[in-house]
């Protein structure tokens, strides 16, 4: 059975944790129902007192183990470490997150990588030193000189008439 007390103790370990804090079976519910009891029973201001810090410091523990998964939920893709001590609604939460957090990784990837598509040209004139459509500096090129750059940049550079695109068997 959950009392102040319980709550109170959970409350300061969760604070102090930089883990999530194990919590008894079912504590959440077992919460609501110590809420809800203590609600009809409220004779004096040290009742009420009790009810409201109650209720407080519950909101502090579900905020403080909000904040930890969404952490845990932001790392997960690069250690593969998952809390341990989740409620199974917070396994839920934190699956969720991963799932966003790898697809906004995957898009950042593909914002940043140069393509993996790459072209082999024979420069066919000078060619200064210039920023490519990924951003990257290529270049200075002479003529004859041999390059493999991102097949947008050479595709360019082709169009251009400044290179051609030597075709590798």
């Amino acid at each position: 059975m959950i009392t102040y007390e319980t709550i109170k103790n959970i409350h300061d370990e969760e604070r102090l944790s930089k883990g999530l804090v194990k919590l008894p079976d079912n504590f959440f519910q077992q919460a609501r129902l110590y809420l809800d009891r203590k609600a009809g029973m409220v004779r004096d201001e040290k009742d009420k007192w009790e009810l409201e810090s109650a209720k407080k410091r519950l909101e502090a523990i579900i905020e403080l183990r909000e904040r930890k998964i969404v952490i845990a939920a932001l790392y997960y893709d690069k250690s593969g470490f998952e809390p341990e001590n989740l409620t199974d609604k917070e396994k839920t939460f934190f699956n969720e997150i991963v799932s966003v957090v790898k697809n906004y990784h995957e898009q950042l990837k593909n914002l940043t990588k140069d393509g993996d598509e790459k072209s082999l040209l024979m420069i066919e004139g000078n060619v200064p030193k210039f920023v490519g459509i990924n951003m990257k500096n290529y270049g200075s090129f002479r003529f004859g000189d041999i390059a493999l750059l991102p097949k947008e940049n050479a595709d360019l550079l082709v169009e251009k008439g400044m290179a051609r695109e030597i075709k590798c068997k």
